[in-house]
């Protein structure tokens, strides 16, 4: 989508948690649309991304934490946003207090943040009735360029793979795997829906791409080789907004693979650089 055709273009957005894994790819996926995101961060040197960004006026840094509410309600307040993306992993009590601030800020402005799909829906007839309108995201296990932690299954076999390493995955449950970036534009459409209607939604975004860890890992090793996985031709389930993946689960497992072929390049060079420099 063109930018300057997006309904995201000169908004203004509050992202906690934008320097993580999908917080990365949603303010990413904003600033491509022409937002301007003021990004909650903890550490000045995970903004380092945005650099471009923050010089051009498009990316504002917000130092603080998520549980503190005057921080999140003054940041809201000074950035004049219009929507609150709240990605942080913060637990229930930073989710609590996010919606305190925001209730504070404005009482309409759209708040969207991700839980786990399998996790008990927080919105009952039994809650009490927000005026906030809330969107929560769900997707099974999210993969994809930029996640630097290497617990789970596919950056754990990409870089074993890349390194000649044998990783032996040892979760046999099925689960939806769901590419970062697609997960990123769910969560905008979402914000997009909540905000246009004032009224919460709780959604769960599947890709159909169902798999265990050997599965998966199998499947990963397989693109890695050259191959095209059999799931390229699965049809994707019925999914809210009308959301659907962007890519084949093919194309997004070499995306993939290619991100960390040079975060490991990078990495490696950086650190030559590094003990270079000591030596001298």
């Amino acid at each position: 989508m063109d930018a300057l055709s997006s309904p995201w273009h000169g908004r203004r957005v509050l992202v906690t948690g934008c320097t993580g894994f999908l917080g990365r790819a949603v303010t990413r996926e904003l600033l491509d649309r022409g937002a301007i995101v003021a990004g909650l961060v903890r550490d000045p040197a995970g903004c380092g991304q945005f650099t471009r960004e923050q010089a051009a006026g498009q990316f504002w840094p917000v130092y603080g934490r998520a549980e503190d509410r005057s921080r999140l309600h003054s940041a809201m307040a000074v950035h004049e946003v219009s929507a609150v993306l709240h990605l942080a992993s913060a637990g229930e009590r930073g989710t609590e207090t996010l919606l305190q601030a925001a209730a504070k800020y404005h009482p309409r402005v759209p708040v969207v943040m991700v839980k786990p799909a399998g996790q008990l829906r927080l919105m009952s007839e039994d809650e009490p009735t927000r005026t906030q309108p809330v969107g929560i995201a769900r997707f099974g296990e999210l993969f994809g360029s930029g996640e630097r932690k290497l617990l789970r299954v596919v950056p754990r076999t990409v870089t074993g793979l890349l390194k000649s390493e044998t990783v032996a995955p040892a979760d046999s449950r099925t689960r939806d795997f769901v590419f970062v970036r697609d997960a990123a534009r769910a969560c905008l459409t979402l914000a997009e829906t909540v905000g246009a209607s004032c009224e919460s939604l709780d959604c769960t975004f599947r890709s159909g791409w169902e798999h265990s860890d050997q599965s998966m890992a199998k499947l990963v090793a397989a693109v890695f080789a050259g191959n095209q996985p059999t799931d390229d031709s699965a049809e994707t389930p019925d999914n809210p907004l009308g959301w659907q993946p962007s890519l084949t689960l093919g194309a997004a497992v070499a995306e993939t693979i290619a991100w960390y072929r040079e975060f490991l390049r990078t990495r490696s060079v950086g650190t030559r650089s590094a003990e270079l420099r000591r030596v001298a």
